[in-house]
């Protein structure tokens, strides 16, 4: 389970949600994109969702930010740990493009966590997939197979599990990465300061993608129409008791709710939520660009660059007269015969006209004003 080459190919049909491994060098001359004091001054921000979890004297805690100071929660061997940094700080969203084989809709975040010696949150297992990459420093990971095991709670802010019989039980150092599926319990620990970058993905259940689904609120009443069943109580019979749901009845229901799960409509509800990021909200990365300047400055060479944890989302296959996309649960939507300029600017993190799209697409009025509103939105940039 150790991988000193790593092929995507073969990591997607040997591994992904199936078992863990080490994937040695998996970035190769590894350099930190922050530092732990930087990661402790978005500790500090109000909006930004951060913890320490900390043992001292054989006792568990932890602590949740932001926080104003340090000295009281750093005790003893802690870890500093601060989610969805890939939305604030370029370099660290640039670490999501070393997974790009995995779609959009399936990122989460990038936790970032600072460790002192001896540090860790204790053994555990998640509901979700995660790369962990190993920054400066070095940790020891040990990673069991799934199991029956008895959840202790050490602290309201912690579970954890005990005792398992490691698989995978090994030293990481700085570029090489634990890949670690669903439910499979693990450990780290540090062995001297340490970053850690872990790149988790969702998990959704169904039920949440079912009660997420009815929340985005974009399935109007001409879809969701009455239910409605004109022959069908004629098939029971006069004794049928009146508290009884006979199975085509159920059937029925069921037909009903899949006939609305299957619209238009239900998939571009299920898009949109599929697309929130919670990416902050920054006023000062919005802009008032109009339509005439945006074309300007992209004839004359300037690029077009994403802005940082902007991640698009589409379906692959768009049947109708619109090709539609969706950023942190806003709709785009632009004439089908868009869908390939589109489909290189929503993959690609920086793009030039007459380079990597074709130029004469500024000519279109429709495609210069999506641009521009994706620009004044603060999710595209204009870069010289």
């Amino acid at each position: 389970m150790i991988i000193t080459k790593f092929d995507k190919t073969h990591f997607l049909n040997e591994y992904w949600q199936k078992k863990p491994c080490i994937i040695r060098g998996f970035v190769e001359s590894f350099t930190d994109p922050i530092d732990e004091h930087e990661l402790a001054g978005l500790a500090q921000e109000d909006e930004i969702d951060s913890r320490i979890v900390a043992y001292s004297n054989g006792k568990w805690t932890a602590s949740q930010g932001p926080f104003e100071t340090f000295e009281d929660v750093c005790i003893g061997a802690w870890s500093l740990l601060v989610q969805g940094v890939d939305r604030y700080i370029d370099d660290v969203d640039e670490l999501t493009q070393l997974v790009n084989f995995i779609p959009n809709w399936r990122l989460d975040d990038v936790m970032i966590s600072f460790s002192n010696e001896g540090a860790g949150v204790g053994p555990h297992s998640d509901e979700y997939d995660v790369f962990i990459i190993q920054g400066k420093g070095s940790r020891r990971w040990q990673v069991g197979l799934p199991g029956d095991y008895t959840e202790s709670i050490p602290h309201p802010l912690l579970k954890q599990i005990d005792g398992f019989k490691a698989i995978i039980d090994e030293v990481l150092l700085p570029g090489d990465v634990v890949y670690i599926p669903p439910k499979h319990p693990h450990n780290g620990v540090a062995l001297s300061d340490c970053m850690n970058y872990s790149i988790g993905f969702r998990a959704p259940s169904s039920l949440e993608l079912l009660g997420g689904l009815i929340d985005e609120n974009r399935i109007d009443s001409a879809v969701s129409v009455r239910y409605t069943d004109p022959e069908l109580l004629s098939l029971r019979t006069i004794d049928t008791k009146s508290a009884a749901i006979n199975s085509s009845e159920l059937a029925k229901i069921k037909q009903h709710i899949s006939q609305l799960i299957n619209s238009e409509q239900a998939e571009n509800a299920l898009l949109q939520l599929l697309s929130r990021q919670s990416l902050p909200n920054d006023e000062s990365l919005k802009a008032d660009y109009s339509v005439e300047e945006v074309r300007n400055e992209l004839l004359e060479g300037v690029s077009l660059a994403r802005m940082t944890g902007v991640k698009p989302v589409y379906a692959e296959q768009q049947t109708s007269e619109n090709f539609v996309f969706f950023i942190d649960g806003n709709a785009f939507k632009v004439n089908i015969k868009l869908n390939s300029a589109f489909d290189i600017l929503l993959n690609n993190k920086e793009v030039s006209f007459g380079i990597d799209i074709e130029e004469d697409v500024l000519d279109n009025p429709e495609f210069v004003d999506v641009v521009t509103n994706l620009i004044n939105t603060g999710y595209w940039v204009l870069v010289d």
